[in-house]
């Protein structure tokens, strides 16, 4: 007696397929539109590789190329800033104060800034900059 097996032909499925595939499409369609909206006045932000995310309460503080600042889109001075940040900061203790200077703002005024927003007690002020993507080999070094 001998036994006999028969091979069964392998086929692939489309239908399953064009379903993952479809899902993908409209997954990607619907989160790229998904951007979410820059407040502040337009400014030519430094380059930087690897940032973190932002919060959802935030507040944005601009800093022009004539050293101007701006809460959101208003202009203050130094002292308005703090009072206004010590309220946001009053109103819901988790707002995290994003500082977005002109690329061609000196150092010692972000850093007063920095100062100016620790004296009214934000902990952790973030800084703002646009993303850029550059490829492994066009790295300054230390950057890897």
């Amino acid at each position: 007696m001998k036994l006999e097996i028969k091979r069964r032909q392998s086929r692939i499925e489309l239908v399953p397929m064009i379903d993952v595939m479809f899902f993908m499409v409209v997954f990607f369609m619907v989160f790229s539109t998904l951007k979410t909206a820059q407040t502040g006045v337009p400014l030519e932000l430094p380059k930087a590789l690897h940032i973190g995310k932002a919060e959802q309460n935030t507040v944005v503080v601009s800093i022009d190329k004539q050293s101007r600042l701006f809460y959101g889109k208003q202009t203050v001075d130094l002292g308005a800033l703090k009072e206004r940040i010590r309220r946001e900061i009053a109103g819901d203790a988790e707002t995290q104060v994003v500082i977005r200077p002109d690329a061609a703002v000196p150092y010692f005024q972000v850093v007063k800034v920095m100062d100016a927003l620790a004296s009214v007690g934000v902990k952790k002020p973030l800084l703002g900059v646009d993303r850029q993507q550059m490829p492994n080999a066009n790295r300054p070094e230390g950057l890897e």
